[in-house]
């Protein structure tokens, strides 16, 4: 049963940072934005992140679209 509410709570974090902070460093460039092999005189920006230093984490989209469609629904209701 302690399994249980472990998982319930690590899952309840997890859906909090997804929705207030969908957005993380690149993992390769660690938020540099350049390429990790760039110098003074030879630069480029990162492959993985196109150069906005940034990634979405693990399905914040899912948890953006899940919360738009409850509150569509919720309006919904009320208008009937």
């Amino acid at each position: 049963m302690t399994l249980f509410w472990l998982i319930l709570t690590a899952l309840a974090v997890w859906v909090v940072r997804a929705y207030f902070w969908p957005f993380s460093q690149c993992r390769r460039c660690k938020g540099a934005k350049t390429n990790p092999g760039s110098s003074k005189k030879r630069f480029g920006t990162c492959k993985k992140c196109g150069g906005t230093g940034m990634r979405q984490v693990l399905g914040s989209k899912q948890v953006h679209r899940a919360v738009r469609s409850l509150i569509a629904y919720n309006r919904n209701r009320k208008e009937k």
